[in-house]
């Protein structure tokens, strides 16, 4: 059998040698390029909105002129007005008993009598203090159901209220306010607000303002638009409704105007009833009513005595 052979090989004699097969990054790098990346989408996030109102202008510009509808759309209504805007304009219905409260009174209890043609309330004074109620200026104003202004009652008369204090009133109406009221309004007024009277003065700037009702007559003299006197001349008939109780009272307040400073007045008798001249100088005589008729303060201006007059039931011309 043949003998095989074999070679021979010589091994160098070095040392092994490493060899490379992948490389990793400093963990410092990688661990501050995860920050940013995070706080890049974090800031993403939170500015969200603006960034979209940025690119949503860019890609839709707003014209320069935008233009407006004049009229607004169906799904844009216009704004209702505030009922409670101005109390002075509030409507109330009309029922027996009706109560109006204000910041100064209250009007309570306010009554229409369609037969009698009479208007009662009770006005409270509701502050803590004395009160000149009649220089608040306030006036009940009747209204029928289509808000037609009938007729305009002036709500007090001289005098002073205390606080917490009432007092009543009964006042003539017309027969059409009384029959036909719907609605009632509580409203305050100054001077402002009474219309101009014009009157037609003599040469000496004398004029007169004539004002009446069924049973009186007065007549107010002005010199230049300065109310100086009044001259009052009341009659009734002994056909009159309670004609013995008018006459006895009547003839009661005539004595006792008689007696006042500045006031002359003269009762007489007649077979049909009887009748009152009085006349006041208000050169002397501070303001009174006469009846059912205000005096007024001296040097009144027309405009003032005409509205008053005409919210007491009196006719002015």
């Amino acid at each position: 059998m043949a003998k095989k052979k074999y070679k021979n090989f010589k091994i160098e004699q070095e040392e092994l040698k490493p060899i490379a097969i992948g490389a990793f990054e400093s963990r410092k790098k990688t661990s501050f390029g995860i920050f940013v990346i995070l706080t890049l989408f974090v800031l993403v996030i939170i500015f969200l909105p603006q960034i979209s109102e940025m690119v949503d202008e860019y890609l839709n510009p707003t014209p320069e002129n935008p233009i407006t509808p004049n009229d607004p759309t169906p799904d844009e209504p216009d704004e209702p007005e505030d009922p409670d805007g101005n109390v002075d304009e509030t409507f109330y219905p009309y029922t027996a008993g009706l109560s109006i409260e204000r910041e100064e009174i209250t009007v309570s209890g306010i009554n229409i009598d369609a037969v009698n043609n009479t208007i009662s309330y009770n006005i409270e004074n509701t502050t803590n203090s004395y009160q000149d109620i009649e220089t608040l200026n306030y006036y009940i104003e009747i209204y029928n159901t289509d808000r037609t202004l009938l007729e305009r009652v002036k709500l007090a008369s001289p005098g002073v209220l205390a606080g917490g204090g009432s007092l009543e009133y009964t006042k003539l109406i017309s027969n059409i306010s009384a029959t036909t009221v719907g609605y009632l309004v509580l409203v305050q007024k100054t001077v402002d607000d009474y219309p101009e009277v014009l009157l037609t003065a003599d040469g000496e700037g004398k004029a007169n303002l004539v004002c009446s009702n069924t049973h009186e007559r007065v007549t107010y003299t002005f010199e230049n638009n300065a109310l100086k006197q009044i001259t009052s001349i009341t009659e009734y008939l002994v056909t009159d409704i309670d004609y013995e109780t008018i006459y006895n009272n009547y003839q009661t307040l005539s004595n006792t105007y008689n007696s006042t400073n500045g006031i002359t007045s003269s009762f007489f008798t007649n077979a049909n009833g009887f009748n009152i001249t009085t006349i006041v100088n208000l050169e002397e005589a501070s303001r009174i009513y006469i009846f059912n008729a205000d005096s007024f303060k001296l040097d009144t201006e027309p405009k003032v005595v005409s509205f008053e007059m005409e919210a007491q039931g009196f006719s002015c011309n």
